[in-house]
């Protein structure tokens, strides 16, 4: 389980910069601290990167949100929680949500995989 989680961090270094990161944990700690749930909001992972200066798009798709543009507007789909599978949802994403839901994914399914062992 260790090299997994060395692996892990290896790769969260690698593939999202200092404040992406610093952001991704902000924003994650907020929600834990703040709502029932634990899980932050569009709308809170938009805030914390116009705080960091990062993608709103990217952050979000920590989180399992993907915004897709229609008509002018930013429609958001939970890829983690709602009932849009995860792979839907990533067909319109940009390589850098794509990227952030995909970590978020791995990372949800390293303890199952982990224990299961």
């Amino acid at each position: 389980m260790r090299r997994d989680a060395d692996a892990l961090a290896a790769g969260y270094g690698a593939l999202f910069d200092p404040l992406v990161r610093a952001a991704h944990i902000a924003c994650l700690e907020h929600a834990r601290l703040t709502r029932e749930d634990r899980w932050p909001t569009v709308q809170s992972c938009l805030d914390f990167a116009a705080l960091y200066g990062i993608p709103g798009a990217e952050l979000a798709a920590f989180f399992g949100f993907i915004g897709h543009q229609h008509s002018g507007r930013t429609i958001w789909v939970d890829a983690m929680r709602g009932p849009v599978p995860s792979y839907t949802a990533r067909q319109g994403a940009t390589h850098r949500q794509a990227v952030a839901l995909g970590f978020q994914q791995m990372v949800a399914e390293l303890p199952s995989a982990v224990g299961g062992a």
